[in-house]
C-alpha cells in the first residue's frame, strides 16, 4: 500500500468501518477498507467459502489463530481451541484460506485493507465459541 493510496481510501476523513473499494464484477473479489475508530474484538470466525487477505495500514491487531474442536450444529455454534496469537503492524498482510478459522483484536484505532473471494456480506457464515480446557 502506497502513502498515496491509504491516504486516499483509509485516511482521517474516512470512518466508515467498511468501505468496498471495488468488486470485480467477473471474479467477484472484493477489495475493502475497514476503519475502526476504537477497541474492538470480534469472536473466532471463518469466511465461509471464501477465503480473506487482511493487510494492516494503521494501527495494530492482535490476531488468534484457532483450530476447530466441534463443528456447529442445530444452530448451536462450533467449538475451537486457541493455536497462537500474533500481532499484525503496518505493512503486515496475511491470507485466511477457505475455512481458517481467527479472530482480530483491537485495543485502539486500525485502518486495514481487506480482499475477500467473494463479497461476505451476502455470505452465511457459522458461529464459533473458544472450548474451555
Amino acid at each position: 500500500m502506497t502513502e498515496d493510496f491509504v491516504a486516499k481510501h483509509l485516511g482521517p476523513d474516512v470512518d466508515a468501518e467498511r468501505t468496498i473499494l471495488y468488486e470485480d464484477p467477473d471474479l467477484h473479489f472484493c477489495i475493502l477498507g475497514h476503519v475502526y475508530k476504537g477497541a474492538k474484538i470480534s469472536a473466532p470466525h471463518d469466511h465461509g467459502p471464501s477465503w480473506a487477505i487482511y493487510g494492516q495500514a494503521t494501527g495494530e491487531t492482535e490476531m488468534t489463530d484457532w483450530r476447530l474442536v466441534e463443528k456447529p450444529t442445530d444452530g448451536k455454534p462450533g467449538r475451537v481451541a486457541k493455536v497462537r496469537t500474533y500481532k499484525m503492524t503496518p505493512g503486515m498482510a496475511h491470507l485466511y484460506g477457505e475455512g481458517d478459522l481467527h479472530s482480530p483484536r483491537r485495543e485502539a484505532e486500525t485502518r486495514l485493507i481487506r480482499i475477500e473471494g467473494i463479497d461476505l456480506t451476502k455470505v452465511k457464515r457459522d458461529k464459533y465459541e473458544p472450548s474451555t480446557p
